[in-house]
């Protein structure tokens, strides 16, 4: 080895050093680099999975929130239905009590009406029966002939024509 210019000598000592080279330089520099790596390595593994996992979360959030709005809206149309259900039943319930109102009220005014009716009933009978004796009075009070009795007659109806004008209620 001479001949190629290569020290056996030299050539172990160099070869050592580059042994020893490798060896703390794997000792000191590459394994402290290599760790640093695969637990920068492991820290972004970590997060990715973090992440993962966040965005699952929040994509049960977001279905747990659209679930519970459902509800909600569910719950305000329910809510609604019964207030115009109940709204119903109290305009039902006006109607029936105005109804009850107006047919008592249209009850009263027929029972006055008819009040009044029997009233008039009961004065027109009452005038007739005056008339009658008013006429019957006179009759008998003057002997006449058939032409005196019905002027007698005529008399007494156009004063009981007065008599009508003249009183309350005009019947």
């Amino acid at each position: 080895m001479d001949a190629l210019g290569i020290n056996f000598a030299n050539l172990v000592v160099q070869v050592v050093a580059f042994l020893l080279f490798i060896f703390l330089f794997w000792r000191f520099a590459l394994g402290p680099i290599t760790r640093t790596l695969d637990a920068r390595q492991e820290r972004i593994r970590e997060s990715v999975q973090a992440a993962e996992e966040m965005q699952k979360q929040l994509a049960a959030t977001k279905a747990q929130n659209e679930a519970v709005l459902a509800e909600a809206r569910r719950e305000a149309q329910e809510i609604i239905a019964r207030a115009r259900e109940v709204s119903e039943q109290n305009i039902a319930r006006s109607r029936e009590q105005a109804q009850a109102q107006a047919d008592e009220m249209l009850a009263k005014a027929r029972e006055g009406i008819a009040a009044e009716v029997a009233q008039a009933r009961a004065e027109l009978r009452q005038e007739t029966a005056d008339l009658a004796i008013a006429a019957a009075t006179k009759i008998i009070r003057a002997n006449l002939d058939r032409q005196a009795q019905m002027r007698l007659i005529e008399e007494t109806l156009a004063e009981a024509g007065g008599r009508n004008g003249s009183r309350p209620g005009g019947a």
